[in-house]
Formats: C-alpha cells, structure tokens, sequence
C-alpha cells in the first residue's frame, strides 16, 4: 500500500471513558503513537460520548463502560453506531463483568474486555476488528465509499497549573476572536475560573466587542516594563481582565520592532511571562493571523491550541499551514506536543461543504494526523448581533453556548464535571459561581 493510500485509510477512532485521566493518559497513548489511527474526539461524561458520537461518526468507538449512566442506555447507544458501519470494543470494570453477556449480543460490538487491562493490547485488537470490517463492506458494496458523512470519574473542581491557550487561524474571518472572548468569558464570569484574556489584534477586537475603552493598552507596558505597568494595563470586564494589543498602528509596530531583540523583558513574550504570576488559572491569547512575533511568541508561550477554522475549502488550506508550523515550523524545542492541538470548528451547518469527519480526513490525507476536534460550533446569525450589542454572545444562545462549553469540557475536565452536575438541576445560563485559583 502506497504511502498516501494508507494515510487516507485511517482509522478514526473515538475514545470514551469515565475521567479525564482514563481517556488522556491511559487510552490516548498508545493510539497516538500508532499512524494507524486518526483520534477524532474524546469523551470523558455521558452528555459529551452522545454529543460527539453523532456529530464525528466514527469507524471506531473505544469506550469504558463506567462513562455511561447504565449498561442498558450504552447498548442502545452503540446499536445506533450501524448506521455508518461504525463498531465499538468496550472495557468493562470487574465490577461490571457480568455484563459480558449482554454487550456481547450487541452487533456492532466487535471486542469485550474486563480490566485491568492493557491498552496497547486493545488498540491492536481494535485495529484488527476495524480493519475486518471494512473489508466485509467492502465485499457487500463494492462501490460504496468507506467515508460517510461526517480524576476518573470525580467531580472534584480544582485547577493546578494555568493554561495558556493560543487560540489562533491563518483564515480571516473564521471567528477565531468570538472563540477566543467567549471562551475566557465563559470561564472567568459564568464558572469563576480566575482568567486573563489577552487581544492581541490590530486593532484588538476585544474592546468593541466587550465594550471596552482602547486605553489603557499594552502600550503602557511596553513603554515601562514591570509588573506595575502590566497591571495598569488591565482593564476588566465583570470578573474577566483584559489586555489589549495598541490601537496605534505605530505603537504595534514599534512593539513588534522592540521584540526582534529577543524573548525577555520588553518583548511580546515578556510580557506574557510576566502575565504567568500564579494568579490565573487560564490565560487566553486571541492570535492574530499574520504571521509575525505577535503570533509567534504567543506560541511559544503556549501549552495549548485552539485552531478554529470554518467547514471550507479555504480554511481547510488555513488550517494545514498552522498544523505545518505548529509541528515543524518552530524549532523542536518551541513546539507543541500533538496532544496539546485541538480544532474548533465553527460556523457548522448541514449545508457545509465539509462534515467534521471529512474536515479531519483531509487533513489526515495531507499531513497524516489531524486533530481531535474540542467542539463543533453551529452558525448562529444572532453571534454578529449580540458583538454589535456588546454583549458576549455565550450568554445568548444555547447552541453557541454548548459549543464553547465543549471547549471547556475539553481544556478543563474538572470544571466540566462539575458543569454537568450542575446542569441535572440549572439550565445552561444559571450555572452556580464556583471558585477556582
């Protein structure tokens, strides 16, 4: 098989289990280091394994029983995975082995084990099974298209570390700014999680779009290096504080100027690192998408991606060119890992040119990996409205607002335990303040 023809016969694989640290460190290891397999989602709660499954479509679905609410409502689930030919292997807890049975009689299920288990063992066996099964589709429809459309389990809600978020697209217009406001909105006034946002634009679109004045701005610091200055530069909207880039063009080249001295004191990256001093949990950097120090010491500073990119020809070129310079553009001391690149795919209609399985699958044909998507964000005419208000449009819609609540999910797994907990009782925009440092 040619190099090409075995990239684009991926596996895609959707991993599920009950806990951030089962799904992460324990399942997703052994599925990354093998070229086999395209990781196309993650699911650590019930609500995001349903979500997830229908919107990706998976060949396969690897999923720990304890994830689901009961076995029963698993089966009915996984029943469901033989409208695209998708099959499932299930790990079951020894407390659960009785159920052997009953998963056994499931069609699509085509692997049952009983933990403890050995994952690197389940990945080879789950490629067999996958691999077994396209052939048999093959062999009943020679002519049909393999692709279709499209803490364990603890609910403790502490953060340790920040996370540096670069949320980032080479294509204008891709709503990488809305992401990245709503986001760290999101996190900073609706869940208490102690934020920066810094917009680093030009001019920087936080300010309209949070009803914020242009001064102060990172001017200030940039003139007076400090942690004096760095806060005299904030300015806060509710509970969340903001960094603006200047409004100046002048102001944003001598900045970019000053930078190309180095990574210290009075350069972009300085001043994030400076912005690193314990008091936030998550720092949240709006990148612009030319391509100069503003985007590239954001990166290095990063330890984590967020590509957001529309269902578009034009943003699936976009998002090749970030995935090249994210993995090799950088020098390998300043990359980051795989496993911290996640894509948001915004704008989703069901008139989109791409589904989000066929989005990664392209991707996957060109650089051999793509990946795994944080949240699939639907076009929401009223996104645009509620910017024009000065109102952060998390706050108004439900779909735009499951979609960053999937980020959150994704970047902070204990927060999202605790989201949906709290969501048996509240609706989605009376969520209880909890506070995390």
């Amino acid at each position: 098989m040619s190099d090409n023809a075995y990239q684009t016969n991926k596996v895609t694989v959707m991993l599920a289990g009950a806990g951030h640290e089962v799904v992460y460190y324990q399942m997703q290891p052994p599925l990354l280091a093998d070229q086999r397999f395209m990781i196309s989602g993650h699911a650590a709660q019930w609500s995001m394994f349903e979500t997830n499954l229908n919107n990706l479509r998976p060949d396969l679905v690897i999923v720990q029983t304890d994830i689901a609410p009961d076995p029963d409502t698993l089966i009915r689930a996984l029943q469901k995975i033989s409208a695209w030919s998708g099959i499932a292997i299930v790990v079951l807890p020894l407390a659960h082995k009785d159920f052997q049975g009953a998963f056994g009689k499931v069609d699509t299920v085509r692997g049952i084990f009983v933990a403890p288990v050995n994952w690197t063992e389940i990945v080879q066996a789950a490629y067999g099974a996958a691999i077994t099964a396209r052939a048999k589709l093959n062999q009943a429809a020679p002519m049909q298209q393999n692709v279709s459309g499209f803490s364990p389990g603890g609910a403790s809600a502490y953060i340790t570390g920040t996370k540096r978020i670069a949320v980032l697209s080479h294509a204008g217009g891709a709503g990488c700014s809305t992401i990245a406001e709503n986001l760290a909105y999101e996190l900073s006034v609706r869940l208490s999680v102690k934020t920066l946002l810094v917009s680093m634009g030009l001019p920087p679109a936080a300010a309209p779009h949070l009803r914020l004045r242009y001064l102060p701005n990172l001017t200030e610091y940039f003139d007076r290096p400090g942690k004096a200055t760095f806060q005299a530069a904030i300015q806060r909207r509710e509970n969340l504080e903001v960094l603006l880039a200047p409004e100046s063009s002048l102001d944003y080249m001598r900045i970019l100027e000053n930078s190309n001295h180095g990574t210290g004191e009075g350069s972009i990256n300085g001043m994030l690192i400076d912005s690193e001093d314990g008091r936030y949990a998550s720092i949240v950097m709006d990148v612009p998408s030319s391509e100069d120090l503003w985007m590239a010491h954001s990166i290095i500073f990063a330890n984590y991606a967020l590509i957001v990119a529309r269902p578009t020809l034009a943003d699936l070129a976009a998002v090749r060119h970030t995935l090249s310079l994210l993995l090799s553009g950088l020098k390998s001391e300043k990359r980051l890992a795989r496993e911290s690149i996640y894509l948001v795919l915004n704008q989703f209609t069901d008139r989109s040119g791409f589904t989000p399985r066929s989005f990664q699958e392209e991707l996957s044909k060109t650089l051999g990996w793509a990946p795994p998507l944080a949240a699939i964000v639907p076009y929401d005419p009223g996104v645009p409205q509620a910017q024009d208000d000065g109102t952060p449009p998390v706050t108004r819609g439900d779909e735009f607002a499951k979609g960053i609540r999937a980020i959150v999910n994704t970047l902070f797994p204990s927060v999202g335990n605790t989201i949906s907990s709290s969501n048996e009782h509240k609706s989605v925009l009376r969520l209880p303040k909890i506070r995390f440092t």
